[in-house]
């Protein structure tokens, strides 16, 4: 058995190689556990009033809403990421943010605050370098932002009026098995290092369920990107929407390593 003969470190390191796609945190994960585990300090994140979220985004940092897709389409900080607690939250969060990155979050209340810091314990984050709570309006001095959510009906109407670039950010395998035909693949953990290749104009994202879609809608707005983010099950809606379909396996526009 390899597991009980290789140097665990090494071993984890191979199952990842043979692997489609996983999680950035993953390499992290296996060095940490083998030192063993460390103090751990669950205390609310320093506040972050308007100036310091405003300062944040400025710099660069990641400030993440953890509000749901729908709050967050209707009304969110201009840069800000939406990462929601009502899906993979920590999944998508330590696969996206660069590891020991600077993270500042939003949300509803502290609860939820604290509900993001005990799934990021999980992954090794174990710490926050701030948080805000309340509404939106209430974390920034600016314009607020915000975005259509539409569902596969609409992208279907939309296609015989207008072209749009359809954007599908699930994983190359999914995509391969089936997908609206013309659209381009980039898998969600990809987008972020080729927002260039998106063609200009208008950009509907879908994912399979809403989920990753509204997280990848969140980060083209933060390149002013026009955007609309297709918000249902794609394996149950977007056939019956009357969308052409390419199934089986194909060649594909993503850009994987």
């Amino acid at each position: 058995n390899p597991a009980m003969t290789q140097d665990r470190v090494w071993w984890v390191a191979d199952v990842l190689a043979g692997l489609d796609a996983y999680p950035a945190y993953y390499v992290h994960m296996a060095p940490a556990n083998s030192r063993g585990p460390s103090a751990v300090g669950l205390g609310a994140p320093r506040p972050a009033d308007r100036s310091a979220v405003a300062g944040r985004i400025a710099a660069g940092d990641w400030v993440v809403d953890l509000r749901g897709r729908a709050a967050f389409a209707d009304a969110h900080v201009a840069g800000t990421v939406n990462i929601g607690l009502d899906g993979q939250f920590s999944t998508y969060l330590g696969w996206l943010v660069p590891w020991g990155a600077s993270l500042t979050v939003l949300g509803d209340t502290a609860e939820q605050v604290a509900e993001a810091q005990r799934e990021l314990v999980r992954i090794g984050i174990d710490r926050i370098d701030g948080a805000a709570t309340g509404e939106p309006s209430q974390w920034s001095d600016r314009a607020l932002g915000s975005y259509r959510r539409a569902a596969f009906t609409d992208l279907a109407a939309v296609r015989h009026h207008r072209h749009v670039t359809v954007l599908d950010v699930r994983l190359a395998g999914e995509f391969a098995s089936s997908h609206v035909d013309g659209a381009l693949n980039l898998p969600l953990h990809e987008l972020s290092e080729h927002l260039d290749d998106i063609p200009a104009g208008e950009v509907w994202v879908h994912c399979a369920s809403g989920y990753r879609a509204s997280v990848a809608a969140s980060i083209l707005a933060t390149r002013a990107i026009p955007v609309v983010v297709v918000d249902g099950s794609f394996d149950e809606q977007a056939a019956h929407a009357g969308l052409p379909l390419t199934d089986g396996a194909v060649e594909t526009t993503s850009h994987r390593a």
